[in-house]
């Protein structure tokens, strides 16, 4: 940016004179086109979603296919394989893996970001009805969400008084939330799924007696065959008879246990054998796999997981509004029983954890976990960030100027700036999250930057004797050629963020629209408005003539001179009397009122009275107060007004002397930047790294272990203890939710089992300091719990993979997991990681059963007929279902319990039914203990073990390059490889792309600079800049110990488009004077001189506008205070030594060149000194 010189005022170009006119000319045009402007911004500010962050997970699908009773490899090779193979070729595809565990198979898709989602899941529809799989498998299912990914709301359901107790308690719970909760919230838009766990599930058991199935030779297939045909209502047609239509439909559906008891099965000498013969018929539950408690209380648990693309802010508010209604259905219906009417409307979905009541049932619907709040926190805390860093601009802004109405003109820019911003940035899509915002808020400071420039140059121009709109009109002309280009240099660091690959990019898009619309928007403003306004009253920048007792005088005066003269002016005397009659008349008045609320209750009357009286003490301590107030305000500020003056006096006069030192030692000043440069290098690769900064958001899960194979009961048994005295001591904890064993129909996870549990710990606050105080104390717990094994997970909102992955790939499974184990332990050694695991952990025990395929022929059976048979007889099977009222209960015919309780009584099967001689399961296969795989991984077609790690010190890049020393001194056979996966090369291709546009960046700076002066060594000193900033980041961000992330790249990034303006300027000003005939030295000392306000005050607006981010307050602080952090050191150590270093490069580039041109000179050459300026004289 530049300041108008001096000099006589030339008539501006005509079509730039008509446009600087009518800024002046139609001011009631100008302030319309901006207040329809504000208008529309803040409308769409309103319609903007909120989010955390951009998407930065991959778009992905997952096809699950359940395939009942194989085994992980037999998933893999008949389920997997044929789908990856078929699904290789979806388009915009960038990786696919595969887990392959008993019974189900997941391939993961993962697409480019540019891929139309539903394009891809309609391609992917068509390739999977071309795979040929096994009978025995289920139609793939296409899931809409990361299953990795953690539920964005969780609800617990806990039940109160007596008909919740025991098991039937526990299966109204599980009813209610089938039936009402999950019911209403999967229709929800945005739901992708509602997942229930805990409780007990209905069943209802038909038991078969193993000795009265031998004896009349039924086989269990036969009793499953009969109850699915018994139970069966079937439409039959319509028939006509005369002009009457009649639909025929076959009606018999069991309608209660009697009737199954009933069924006929088979006949055995003579006389019907019915399922009563053969065994018992009851209600009852399904196995218990898993309980869940909320603060020690049994609970039910409902999860929610958002579809891929759906916002969660929103769709948790639609999720909480659904549960409203609810609410209120179940209020209804417990005034409908005779409890009272007129609860339900005083009681609103309450905001937080929602407590919902269902007065019918009396259960209690909380709303455990919500991940929206914390989004909605921590934009919250970005809103007041950057309203805080607007507040110190203008307050700079105000010491800087000392006078209100100067200041108000240049602060205007900033809420008219981000208001007018918010329009376009709906139009393209962009939502409110800490990138945007935070792009807003480091763009505060910036936003007055050319406001400043213009204003001061049409002061000048005041000076030099033009009238107040020829001022604004030529002022603004001279300067609007720097003010654009300046504008440029900064949003030109943007436009090679579209080679910037991987979560980088996606990053970086929200942030740098935002700091781009905002920028130009702000130009808009200094333009048009900024001119505009100087043109309607006095201009007196005077105040701001540093260091005089004058400043302390006039800065008082300014400040309350027009109170006083309102306070004593007679129209302002006589409109104080109006005021006080009619507070005089105010008692006559709520006299009036008071006779006619007597007609009314006695509380409404005291209230309106109290609300009167309020009114009027209010209204006139405000009229009288006001005044004083702002007198006193006056008086407050004198003393940060004189401290200013007092330094930029100081500054003034400081400055010069140390410029013309430095001047005169242009070898060591040079010496100086060079030693930083490497300084800079050298830090610079001792940093540590990381992808993104972890988030706390007040919450955190630890999983435990007890050796495989552990029941249900005995887990629980071992965990309680724990979770109790994590309850009694409460500190900093809000709440607790405990599950133990897994749901193994929605388990993602092969090493979850009965044998675990997870504790998910709510805290009161977010912070380091207390999550990690409690961690530590429950880490200190389950330490003393033999053979007990523990690890703390934080909540995932984005589908990154662990910070630390290495992939394990080899063909055969035995030598995989050898492999894999070796590498586990090796790393488990290493003091920089924790919570070490591999994905190939031991199975669960196993009964193995091997068939001898020729006896089995001897005796005319098969190993499928078998082995489905010895799964109804254990397992059990559905044969039909029950309807009862609106639910439909299972009926599951198995064994009773005596009969399968060992594994001497699997060996004791009869599996030839009907047959003269039974034939046990031992007879024709072994049947053994055994071990098999927990699952089978595949990436992009290769198996695959994965071990993952987290960080316990140091940084990501520090612990990949200490993981693959130690890996390389492994032995790695022939067909085995490793690679370091993880969060470090989504780093790794993402710092290559950045580093690359940095370089860009830089280059299109270097572009704008030679196309402003008309020179190519003037930018070339003007970078110094550049690398001035980087030493000030680095170091600072060694001295701190923040790690070197995407975040504080981009932060970097946008240096390199700032820290330019102010060399800029001080480059542009020793043109000017050198071509008005001034000496090297002496012109680059006045420039400095001159320019020296300016320069501070951009400094300090841009440095105060980002202060509160950089303090590092509230939620989501992690995420953008290292780029506050890294733009503010950077600005503030190139301001300070662009000062020195910029105008000793200039004088050592100019000197050097005029002797190179001397000789030319002397034959009549060009002049040497430099060429044109942007800004005309």
């Amino acid at each position: 940016m530049s300041e108008a010189g001096g000099g006589t005022p030339a008539a501006p170009p005509r079509a730039e004179g008509a446009l600087s006119s009518f800024m002046t000319a139609r001011p009631v045009a100008i302030t319309m086109v901006f207040v329809a402007a504000v208008v529309f911004g803040f409308f769409s500010y309103g319609r903007l979603p909120v989010t955390l962050m951009p998407e930065l997970s991959y778009p992905t699908i997952t096809v699950r296919t359940e395939f009942p009773g194989a085994a992980p490899e037999e998933v893999e090779n008949e389920v997997s394989r044929p789908v990856e193979e078929a699904l290789g070729v979806v388009g915009g595809l960038r990786r696919i893996s595969s887990v392959s565990r008993a019974g189900v198979s997941d391939v993961i898709l993962e697409f480019t970001w540019d891929t139309a989602m539903s394009d891809a899941i309609q391609d992917s529809l068509e390739k999977l009805d071309l795979v040929f799989l096994p009978d025995e498998a289920e139609r793939p299912l296409i899931l809409r969400f990361d299953p990795a990914l953690d539920p964005v709301m969780e609800l617990s359901l806990a039940g109160e008084g007596a008909r919740f107790e025991g098991e039937e308690g526990l299966r109204r719970l599980r009813r209610l939330a089938d039936l009402q909760i999950k019911r209403a919230l999967e229709p929800v838009k945005g739901v992708a799924a509602v997942r229930v766990r805990g409780g007990l599930e209905e069943e209802i058991q038909v038991l078969l007696d193993e000795s009265q199935l031998r004896r009349t030779g039924v086989a269990i297939q036969r009793v499953i065959d009969r109850l699915a045909a018994e139970n069966i209502n079937l439409a039959g047609g319509t028939l006509t008879e005369g002009r009457t239509e009649y639909m025929v439909r076959t009606l018999n559906e069991y309608e209660d246990l009697a009737q199954i008891e009933d069924t006929v099965v088979a006949r055995y000498e003579g006389r019907d054998v019915r399922v009563r013969d053969l065994g018992e018929v009851r209600r009852g539950h399904k196995e218990r796999e898993i309980l869940t408690r909320a603060d020690s209380h049994e609970s039910v648990q409902i999860d929610i997981f958002k579809e891929a693309d759906a916002n969660i802010v929103a769709l948790a508010k639609r999720v909480r509004a659904e549960l409203g209604v609810l609410a209120e259905a179940g209020e209804d219906a417990a005034d409908a029983a005779g409890e009272g009417r007129g609860r339900g409307s005083d009681s609103g979905p309450p905001p937080g954890l929602a407590v919902r009541l269902y007065r019918d049932e009396g259960a209690r619907l909380t709303v455990a976990a919500d991940r929206s709040l914390f989004i909605e926190s921590s934009i919250r805390e970005v809103r007041n960030t950057a309203l805080f860093g607007g507040l110190l601009a203008v307050l700079v802004l105000f010491l800087f100027l000392g006078d209100l109405r100067t200041t108000m003109i240049v602060a205007v820019s900033i809420p008219i700036s981000l208001l007018v911003t918010f329009a376009p940035l709906n139009l393209l899509g962009v939502s409110l999250n800490v990138m945007s915002l935070g792009g807003l808020a480091l763009g505060i400071g910036m936003l007055v930057d050319s406001s400043i420039v213009v204003l001061e140059s049409i002061f000048r121009c005041r000076e030099e004797g033009d009238g107040l709109e020829a001022a604004a009109v030529r002022g603004t002309g001279e300067v609007r050629a720097a003010v654009v280009a300046s504008t440029l240099t900064t949003i030109a660091v943007f436009f090679p963020m579209v080679f910037v690959e991987g979560v980088a990019g996606q990053a970086f898009g929200d942030l740098g629209l935002a700091v781009v619309m905002s920028l130009l928007a702000a130009l808009v403003v200094a333009l048009f408005l900024v001119p505009m306004l100087a043109s309607r009253g006095r201009l007196d920048l005077r105040a701001a003539a540093p260091g005089s007792l004058h400043l302390l005088r006039y800065a008082t005066w300014a400040t309350t001179r027009d109170d006083w003269r309102a306070f004593f002016d007679p129209a302002a005397e006589r409109r104080l009397r109006r005021q006080l009659a009619r507070l005089a008349a105010m008692p006559f008045v709520i006299l009036y009122f008071g006779v006619r609320l007597l007609l009314g209750s006695v509380f409404e009357l005291a209230r309106k009275l109290v609300l009167a009286v309020a009114a009027g003490v209010f209204w006139l301590a405000t009229r009288a107060l006001w005044p004083a107030l702002r007198f006193l305000f006056g008086h407050l500020m004198r003393w940060p007004l004189a401290a200013a003056g007092a330094l930029l006096a100081w500054l003034a006069a400081a400055y010069p002397r140390a410029l013309r030192w430095s001047l005169a030692r242009p070898g060591s000043i040079f010496a100086l930047v060079v030693a930083s440069m490497a300084f800079t290098g050298w830090l610079l690769v001792g940093l540590d790294t990381e992808l993104l900064p972890e988030v706390r958001q007040g919450e955190f899960t630890v999983e435990v272990a007890l050796p495989v194979g552990t029941p249900l009961e005995q887990t629980d048994a071992v965990v309680a203890p724990v979770e109790k005295a994590i309850l009694e001591e409460r500190e900093h904890i809000a709440g607790l939710l405990l599950t133990v064993g897994y749901d193994a129909a929605n388990s993602n996870r092969s090493d979850e089992g009965e044998h675990t549990a997870r504790f998910k710990v709510l805290l009161d606050r977010a912070g380091p300091r207390i999550e990690n105080e409690v961690i530590e104390r429950l880490r200190a717990r389950f330490a003393g719990i033999p053979d007990l094994t523990a690890r703390v997970v934080r909540p995932v909102l984005f589908s990154f993979k662990a910070p630390i992955e290495v992939e394990v790939h080899g063909d055969d499974l035995v030598q995989l997991r050898r492999q894999a184990e070796l590498a586990r332990n090796a790393m488990s050694a290493m003091p920089e990681l924790a919570d070490v695991e591999t994905s190939l952990r031991r199975g669960a025990p196993e009964v193995q059963v091997v068939y001898d395929r020729d006896l089995l022929s001897r005796y005319g059976l098969d190993p499928a007929t078998v082995a489905r048979l010895v799964r109804d007889k254990v397992k059990g099977f559905e044969a039909t279902r029950f309807n009862l009222q609106d639910r439909r209960i299972p009926i599951v015919a198995r064994l009773v319990e005596s009969d399968r309780e060992t594994v001497a009584d699997v060996r004791d099967l009869n599996v030839n039914p009907g047959a003269e001689r039974p034939i046990s399961l031992a007879s024709v296969a072994a049947v053994e203990l055994g071990e098999g795989p927990s699952e089978v991984r595949r990436i992009d077609g290769r198996r695959t073990a994965v071990v993952t790690a987290s960080i316990a010190r140091g940084s990501l890049g520090a612990a990949v390059t200490a993981i693959r020393a130690t890996l390389d001194g492994l032995e790695w056979p022939s067909g085995t490889t490793f690679f370091i996966a993880g969060q470090n090369d989504e780093w790794e291709r993402s710092k290559a792309s950045l580093w690359l546009a940095m370089a860009l960046s830089i280059f299109l700076v270097y572009v704008i600079m030679a196309a402003q002066f008309e020179s190519l060594l003037h930018p070339f000193v003007i970078l110094f800049s550049i690398p001035l900033a980087f030493f000030g980041t680095v170091a600072t961000l060694a001295v701190l110990g923040i790690s070197l992330s995407i975040v504080v790249f981009l932060g970097m990034i946008m240096l390199a488009g700032i820290v330019v303006n102010n060399a800029i300027v001080l480059v542009d000003y020793v043109n000017r004077l050198r071509r008005r005939g001034s000496e090297l030295h002496e012109a680059v000392v006045t420039a400095g001189s001159i320019r020296l306000r300016p320069i501070l005050m951009t400094t300090a607006t841009t440095t105060l506008g980002l202060l509160p981010m950089a303090l590092g307050l509230g939620d989501g602080a992690e995420l953008r205070t290292p780029m506050a952090v890294a733009v503010i050191s950077g600005l503030v150590v190139s301001t300070l030594l662009t000062l020195f270093v910029v105008p000793v490069i200039y004088s050592i580039v100019e000197s050097t060149k005029a002797r190179l041109v001397r000789p030319a000179s002397e034959a009549g050459a060009e002049s040497p000194l430099p060429g044109g300026s942007i800004v005309a004289s």
